[in-house]
């Protein structure tokens, strides 16, 4: 659905809040305006909970340029995780670890990251990175030089949407996948029947709308780890591996 389409199921559906009158302007009591606002909040909150945006190598989130001397970057203010970093030259990704571990020991020299010696290589091509340098910073090591000045990272990441509604376009589309779009339709209208201006019986079925908002958020949050699930590894326990 595009947002005229949210709008019009909403108050239609929901709300029961768009009269057309035979002369005069329309009878509602919510506003386009409060309805976008609550909508991209719905999107904003499913996003954020659930992770159900996920891409790689789209910008601007999802690509970052090396510069040479900077060791650390900006992240793009949607990102909320980072799955891998891979440079655009080649085929498998960067080594992921704490920021504490790579401005600590390191050996690079071999082409593998290997915390447990202390052979330093301060510059040239990144092997690895950490996204705990500050709140949506990243830092690669080795810091580039000149060599990978301008090299591109791609970026698998989970974000908040990019492109918000706003009631100058109404052919906006929701970022988050179709699956939960009318799941945000039942947020708008929750919050708007709980305003203080709502009598008490339609306050409850607000309250009623948020809270299975919430509840698919949570399986929504469900359904995204069981498809990131990885197949079980075997375990040996030495006590009982022996004939």
């Amino acid at each position: 659905m595009n947002l005229a389409e949210l709008l019009k199921y909403t108050a239609g559906q929901y709300l029961d809040d768009r009269t057309e009158m035979v002369d005069g302007d329309g009878d509602s009591l919510w506003s386009d305006d409060f309805l976008v606002r609550q909508l991209n909040e719905a999107q904003r909150k499913l996003a954020r909970r659930a992770w159900c945006i996920i891409e790689e190598g789209v910008v601007p989130a999802g690509v970052i340029s090396l510069v040479t001397g900077v060791a650390v970057y900006a992240l793009h203010k949607s990102v909320l995780r980072v799955y891998w970093a891979m440079p655009s030259d080649q085929t498998w990704p960067l080594a992921r670890t704490s920021e504490t571990r790579l401005l600590g020991q390191r050996n690079v020299d071999d082409g593998n990251f290997n915390i447990d010696t202390s052979v330093v290589a301060e510059t040239g091509r990144p092997v690895a990175f950490a996204t705990d340098a500050g709140t949506r910073q990243m830092r690669v090591f080795r810091t580039p030089s000149a060599t990978e000045n301008g090299l591109a990272i791609s970026l698998k990441i989970a974000r908040l949407p990019i492109t918000w509604f706003t009631v100058d376009n109404m052919d906006g589309a929701p970022e988050v996948p179709e699956d939960y779009h009318e799941l945000l339709c039942r947020y708008a209208a929750g919050k708007a029947l709980t305003l203080p201006n709502v009598d008490g019986q339609q306050r409850a079925i607000g309250r009623e709308l948020l809270a299975e908002f919430d509840q698919e958020v949570r399986e929504a949050r469900q359904d995204r780890q069981r498809a990131e699930m990885e197949p079980a590894a075997w375990n040996f326990v030495s006590s009982t591996a022996s004939l």
